[in-house]
């Protein structure tokens, strides 16, 4: 935990530096659902991306926050908080080293508290106006508290992909994928995918469609799902 807050402060510190580096830059999306009558639902997207070049183009600092809340009725279907900061180094035009710190909760999933660090390697294989793909791998630490009152402390293998391609002057669409694994014990994965189409309503604002799922191979808790879903409707306003 020591690791990740430090880690977490560093990225604060260089985004607190207005005299080097170029200034922040991002988008902040929200999305909302309410329905009442024969049945009564209330649900909320809350998303933050921040990033910043520091020491010219060489590092890239980021800083991400997502919160998302539905219930139906009285009972409550989806809560899952995540906050995390990332640090990469561009070594070549292609290539780059990257660190990440994170923060999450999704008590629904049985996660009481989950927090860890990884470092890994990219590559920038198609960069162009039109598309963008790129890879990434690496290793990690991570702790979790489960409802059942377990912890999980281990060591995580992850690789990930990303891509973005710009389909009109307007639409645009981005696929993350990312899996990790447990190095001491193999049965334990999890799969994490975000699909999401955007479009340009005017200016800095867009509409954006997302679809999100997570995969765990082994639930957190019994009974619990091994896969979870969300769709999302969101406005979008770049800063």
């Amino acid at each position: 935990m020591k690791t990740a807050v430090i880690l977490l402060v560093m990225a604060a510190l260089c985004f607190s530096q207005d005299e080097t580096g170029s200034p922040w830059a991002g988008a902040v999306s929200l999305g909302s659902l309410f329905t009442t009558g024969n049945t009564e639902v209330k649900q909320v997207d809350a998303g933050l991306e921040l990033s910043r070049e520091l020491v010219g183009t060489v590092f890239t600092a980021g800083l991400e926050a997502n919160a998302s809340y539905g219930s139906q009725g009285d009972e409550t279907y989806r809560e899952k908080y995540l906050t995390a900061a990332t640090l990469s180094y561009s070594f070549t035009e292609n290539n780059f080293a990257l660190s990440r710190g994170y923060w999450m909760k999704d008590e629904l999933s049985g996660i009481s508290t989950e927090y860890g660090v990884s470092a890994g390697l990219g590559r920038k294989f198609i960069n162009s106006d039109a598309v963008q793909v790129s890879a990434t791998a690496g290793a990690g630490f991570l702790t979790r508290e489960n409802t059942a009152d377990s912890t999980l402390e281990t060591s995580i293998w992850y690789t990930g992909i990303d891509l973005a391609w710009k389909l009109t002057d307007s639409w645009s669409l981005a696929e993350f994928a990312r899996l990790d694994g447990d190095f001491q014990n193999s049965d334990n994965y999890f799969v994490e995918s975000v699909l999401e189409a955007s479009s340009s309503i005017t200016g800095n604002l867009s509409f954006v469609m997302g679809y999100d799922v997570s995969y765990h191979n082994l639930p957190v808790i019994e009974g619990g799902k091994n896969t979870d879903t969300a769709m999302r409707l969101q406005l979008r306003l770049a800063i």
